[in-house]
């Protein structure tokens, strides 16, 4: 001032950032029905984005009374048609509705009884497909089914109208695409590692779909209603016929639990992200993986497609929501499954690395006895071989094999149906004129020995399943038995795990085990017959050996017996000489 006294500065806030992002990890994320926005949700917020600008459009509470009570936690979600409502389970069971425009909340009470909400956690809604009605899924074992009541804005609200109760914690619940309400199904997955079918009208059961050994997470269905995919805890990815409730197939690749699935509409393709922080995107018709997309350092919880499937939008532990779009670039599935193989290879080498620097550093800094010390960590003992380019080439040889051999067998039924029975087959140069279960065999004999397990190993799983129909003729045939015995052996203590879950393999493992046995015991038995001939013609041999000995002087019995016996000597050595 004048008096040269200092004036205070006086600071005033001019605005506050808040709420620009989640605090943790959201659990769950859903786009509109326009594509334009998505949502996600987390502990105590959820947010609306622009899928477009990439900017969050809408921060909101969740809490109870209106917005004005406790935070809740968020655990899944979906838009409304029109995208004006979002509405959101929680941990605490209650199924919240929020106004996107006006930042209203209305819950569905906190008591448990009918009409409200759950009284556990609320892991799973689905929203039919014609937006009229909802589906909860909850720990208390039951699936309520929801309608909205109002006209929309501030008057909407949801009106629970039915109950179907599981002997079980419910994990998933969704609904199928059908617009035939007569023919709607109703999905649900519980704690006991089960997926049941219920019809949507009635709720009568329809399908009990058993194989998991651990609980669904994920389910989705094609929007034909030809195929369900499911996936859990267990790393597995089942796809099942609604016809019938078979499974079609069991597909591997996740190394950790799978937490979403969503089917790409108007296909058979499908995503699934899991807690390995990676995205998959499979082939439900041909059972092949398409792509592998990695860019998420935590795991994976939310994803989802628009209806045009020109991106995908996922959201994980890491507090990212990554845009993934399509593009015209061509996929090869072949040079994909180069890549993870390469990929697997650096990385157990990494990891390989990483054990002896460490059991390097445990050594050094121990005394002398710590030579005699195991590592607990690492593997006690493994195969003796080496993933090399050499080993590499030689499984996909004998994989190129096995799909030529199919391809063949192919071909000699469609000219069986198309020919006359008499008229000559002409063999196949791709398979050097052998028959398809010959030419395997003779590929299988062409891998070194050194090399034929590493060659084994990365063979995949389908393949396996073809290679082991082959074996079967092979050993019905009886060639190369102790091959084919070597061969099945290292692929049942390979693959023990998935042959055991999966239910087609049980026909043929039987009968592999018995022909195995059979055929082992042949060559057994015709060998323990060769080593006692070659024992007796030993002993023949010797038995010839020591009679026509002439190496030893020969004794004169004639001897001491006078003039005569010198005669009689010398008859008796011409006599020999003769024989």
């Amino acid at each position: 001032g004048a008096d040269g006294v200092a004036t205070p500065t006086i600071h005033r806030r001019a605005a506050a950032l808040d709420g620009h992002g989640h605090p943790t990890g959201p659990r769950h994320l859903s786009l509109s029905h326009d594509g334009v926005s998505a949502c996600t949700v987390g502990k105590g917020r959820a947010h609306v984005w622009s899928v477009s600008s990439r900017k969050s459009l809408r921060s909101l509470s969740l809490r109870r009374d209106g917005g004005r009570g406790a935070r809740l936690y968020g655990t899944c979600c979906a838009f409304l048609p029109g995208g004006g409502h979002i509405v959101v389970g929680t941990k605490e069971g209650e199924v919240v509705l929020m106004d996107v425009a006006g930042g209203g909340v209305k819950t569905t009470g906190e008591d448990g009884g009918e009409g409200s909400g759950h009284s556990g956690a609320v892991w799973s809604l689905d929203l039919r497909q014609d937006g009229g009605a909802l589906a909860t899924g909850s720990a208390d074992g039951t699936v309520k089914f929801w309608e909205f009541d109002g006209n929309g804005g501030v008057d909407l609200s949801l009106v629970h109208t039915r109950t179907l109760q599981m002997n079980d914690e419910v994990m998933c619940v969704k609904y199928s695409y059908s617009d035939d309400s007569a023919a709607r199904l109703v999905c649900v997955a519980t704690m006991d590692n089960t997926v049941r079918v219920f019809f949507e009208d009635s709720l009568k059961f329809f399908l009990s779909l058993y194989g998991h050994t651990l609980p669904a997470l994920a389910i989705d269905c094609s929007d034909d209603d030809a195929l369900c995919a499911s996936a859990g805890a267990d790393k597995t990815i089942k796809i099942w016929g609604l016809d019938f409730g078979d499974t079609h197939k069991t597909l591997y690749g996740h190394t950790d639990s799978i937490t979403v699935l969503k089917f790409v509409r108007k296909t058979h393709n499908f995503f699934t992200g899991s807690k390995d922080k990676t995205i998959r995107y499979w082939d439900a018709d041909r059972f092949d993986q398409i792509l592998l997309l990695t860019g998420h350092t935590g795991e994976v919880t939310g994803l989802d497609i628009p209806n045009t499937g020109a991106f995908i939008l996922s959201t994980g532990m890491d507090r990212q929501i990554r845009v993934w779009e399509r593009t015209r670039d061509m996929v090869f599935v072949e040079e994909e499954r180069e890549r993870e193989l390469e990929r697997m290879q650096d990385a157990q080498v990494v990891e390989a690395g990483r054990r002896a620097s460490l059991k390097t550093a445990s050594v050094g800094a121990e005394d002398d006895d710590a030579d005699n010390i195991i590592d607990p960590d690492g593997p006690q003992s493994e195969a003796a071989v080496r993933k090399s380019v050499i080993s590499v080439s030689a499984g996909d040889r004998v994989a190129e094999a096995v799909e030529l051999a199919d391809s063949e067998m192919k071909a000699v039924a469609r000219r069986m149906t198309t020919q006359a029975a008499d008229k000559k087959v002409t063999p196949n140069p791709m398979l050097l004129g052998k028959d398809p279960d010959r030419y395997v065999l003779w590929v299988l004999r062409t891998v070194k020995a050194s090399e034929l397990e590493q060659s084994l190993l990365i063979l995949p799983l389908a393949i396996v399943e073809r290679l082991i129909y082959y074996l079967i003729l092979l050993l019905r045939k009886r060639l190369g038995v102790e091959l084919c015995a070597k061969v099945a052996i290292f692929l049942m203590n390979t693959h023990q795990n998935q042959i055991v879950a999966n239910r087609s393999f049980a026909g043929p493992i039987a009968e592999l085990g018995r022909l195995i046995h059979s055929r082992l015991a042949e060559l057994r038995d015709a060998l323990g017959i060769n080593i006692s001939a070659m024992k007796m013609i030993g002993s023949l041999a010797k038995a010839r050996k020591d009679a026509f000995n002439t190496s030893e002087k020969p004794t004169d019995v004639w001897a001491g017996l006078g003039l005569g016996s010198n005669q009689a000597a010398l008859l008796q050595s011409n006599k020999r000489k003769k024989m």
